[in-house]
């Protein structure tokens, strides 16, 4: 019986199912919301995969899970919904990094890939890529100057990925080299494969009970503000 891999992706306002087998997706289910309907659909949308091609979740060999960084509320979905996939069905969980997933929406010959994306003010979340996907700087939050990225102009051509590419492209100094598409993108869920079947074969999984996302800066919330008595509303 084929390996059957789940992979869930829910980092940004994409939500995104994929059902691989023997290294090729076999089914997909996405939708983009920008308020965010994650909880709504995302088990529907692994419903709808498992269903679509006569699999059952007894029937899945691992779980992987897009890890961040994203949303703080997409990740804990994205994260319940696998951990319980994998403690009922007794499986492992694969976790990938969202921007590795995100830098493999280009595909170019050359130069470097910027995986991006969008945080608050003048932040992106960003990683640096060759262009076959080695990781030249991992992920990390950086605040966008004109300057930024310009060092990799003189090694070749740098191609702009995922939801920071609006702020990218209005803060970063003008460059023949910096190629940016005309949409953002977003992490799917179909783009998962390579690596999810790479971590199954190599049995590279997580610890389900100790698995933590990742999203680079710590959760803020802001305080309300006290009114004129000192109290808080």
């Amino acid at each position: 019986m084929p390996s059957h891999l789940l992979c869930i992706e829910t980092t940004t306002t994409q939500c995104s199912v994929a059902l691989c087998a023997q290294g090729e997706v076999i089914g997909l289910a996405q939708s983009n919301h920008e308020n965010y309907q994650h909880s709504q659909l995302l088990h529907t949308y692994i419903d709808t995969v498992l269903s679509e091609n006569n699999c059952k979740p007894s029937d899945l060999t691992a779980i992987a899970l897009s890890s961040g960084p994203g949303s703080y509320t997409g990740l804990r979905i994205g994260a319940a919904a696998a951990k319980g996939l994998c403690y009922a069905n007794d499986i492992p969980l694969i976790a990938i990094p969202t921007l590795d997933i995100l830098a493999r929406e280009i595909n170019p010959k050359e130069g470097y890939i910027v995986a991006t994306l969008d945080a608050r003010r003048d932040e992106v979340y960003c990683a640096i890529y060759t262009h076959d996907y080695k990781v030249i700087e991992p992920a990390t939050p950086h605040v966008l100057t004109p300057r930024s990225f310009c060092e990799w102009t003189e090694k070749g051509p740098v191609y702009f990925v995922g939801t920071g590419l609006e702020k990218c492209e209005e803060i970063l100094d003008h460059n023949k080299h910096f190629i940016f598409p005309k949409q953002p993108s977003f992490p799917s869920a179909a783009k998962m494969v390579e690596q999810g079947f790479f971590a199954l074969e190599n049995k590279i999984f997580e610890d389900v009970a100790y698995f933590e996302v990742d999203y680079l800066k710590a959760f803020q919330i802001t305080p309300k503000k006290k009114n004129a008595l000192g109290q808080q509303p």
